[in-house]
């Protein structure tokens, strides 16, 4: 392929663009807290009803509350508090070199676009808490503000659109390989994300000269 058939690169936001799956260091917290590995992502995503709200099907209170329970089963109640402060008010961290390429990427005439499993309200949170990423990236999806999620096809299919663009001529990385492989499936060239060089040669591989 050549560069001009791609028209299109797209990005998950979790685990790409940001340096952990949510940008929180998970471990950071675990440790600083005395929890066993796994706790806070437990918590976050497998024991609340973190499924539910990234399609819009509960409220972020409803999920706050989902966490919290989870928390109480796992330690003590004088523990819980601090641990819903410590996850909310972690930094996350961006990846800089990602955040570089997607710029570059932009500059070169490429629309950029965000395909994120997350919670409703995505927009608000980038404009109040990265607004450098809006004027960077053309497309911004979130499965919380339309109500379907990875690896739904419906969901790329979505940002798409908005963008203009064929499958055939779109790129779409994630650090889930089966997100990856969704996209795949509806004819986009879909990566699994395992870090910036590993994307940059990926790319370079289908004639982007990045």
């Amino acid at each position: 392929m050549t560069p001009m058939t791609i028209k299109a690169v797209f990005f998950d936001f979790g685990g790409v663009m940001l340096t952990h799956m949510d940008g929180i260091d998970h471990a950071a917290v675990e440790a600083k807290l005395g929890l066993p590995e796994r706790t806070l992502f437990d918590c976050l995503y497998r024991e609340s009803l973190y499924r539910d709200l990234q399609v819009g099907a509960c409220t972020r209170e409803e999920w706050f509350e989902s966490i919290r329970t989870a928390a109480a089963k796992r330690m003590d109640a004088d523990k819980v508090d601090e641990f819903m402060n410590a996850w909310q008010t972690s930094e996350r961290l961006l990846d800089k070199n990602m955040v570089a390429l997607v710029g570059r990427l932009q500059a070169s005439g490429y629309t950029t676009g965000i395909i994120s499993n997350t919670i409703p309200g995505m927009e608000e949170r980038l404009r109040a808490e990265m607004p450098h990423l809006i004027s960077i990236f053309d497309v911004r999806i979130g499965s919380g503000d339309i109500g379907v999620a990875k690896p739904d096809p419906a969901i790329f299919r979505h940002a798409l659109e908005a963008a203009g663009a064929e499958p055939e001529a779109s790129v779409f990385t994630d650090d889930v390989s089966a997100y990856a492989a969704a996209a795949r499936e509806i004819g986009m060239h879909g990566f699994h994300f395992t870090g910036y060089e590993q994307f940059a040669t990926d790319l370079r591989s289908i004639g982007l000269d990045v």
